[in-house]
């Protein structure tokens, strides 16, 4: 699966159905995905780094993924933008369409209720699979891997550790590891570079979406 459905299929609680990600930052955590997704696949790239880092389209072949699709098409005719301007499109109403396309082939079932949005997990051997190597990661010090280095970059940029690692103890001993794995010496060297500038720029626009709150409350 992509990294954004990974991301919700940790998420979701099986006992509540709730998907653990708040408002504030699902659109910058799901466009953080989609970024690295689209580079793994070779339609996007990153060049430079730090304030000079750009991302460029290099192949507008569709993806077979339908979310992702939706994601893409978004900048997909753009020209070279900034990671933060990057994700921030990808990740653009991309929670209704992630979770849809996910109830779609079968990996979530949507509670009917009528107000209350709730999921169950289909594979609950498999969320469980996925959350154990996580916490593996993150605190027996195994490697990461391209499924679960991503998940840690993003569960650490958008503060969701939590999701993993429940307990207030070993938060701590997770969020020093979260740093060493975010750094990406499981990745390729041009995977590395986007995963930091990808984790750069959802902080930036978290930031501003706190700023704006603030300002119009």
């Amino acid at each position: 699966m992509t990294v954004a459905k990974n991301l919700f299929l940790v998420a979701i609680d099986p006992r509540t159905g709730r998907v653990r990600v708040v408002t504030r930052t699902v659109e910058a955590a799901l466009g953080g995905a989609a970024l690295i997704d689209l580079v793994l696949l070779g339609r996007l790239r990153l060049e430079g780094s730090g304030r000079k880092a750009r991302v460029e389209v290099v192949d507008r072949t569709p993806v077979s993924d339908p979310a992702l699709q939706t994601a893409f098409e978004r900048v997909r005719e753009q020209g070279r933008q900034t990671p933060k301007s990057t994700i921030a499109r990808l990740g653009r109403r991309q929670r209704a369409v992630v979770l849809r396309d996910m109830e779609a082939a079968g990996t979530v079932r949507r509670q009917r209720r009528l107000v209350l949005e709730r999921y169950d997990v289909a594979d609950v051997v498999q969320r469980d699979d996925l959350v154990g190597r996580l916490r593996a990661v993150l605190l027996q010090e195994q490697p990461a891997d391209e499924t679960t280095g991503p998940l840690v970059g993003l569960l650490l940029a958008t503060g969701h550790l939590g999701i993993a690692v429940t307990d207030r103890r070993e938060l701590k001993v997770a969020k020093e590891r979260a740093k060493v794995v975010a750094e990406g010496d499981w990745a390729s060297e041009g995977v590395r570079g986007v995963l930091q500038d990808a984790q750069n720029a959802m902080t930036a626009v978290l930031t501003t979406g706190a700023v704006l709150s603030a300002i119009n409350p």
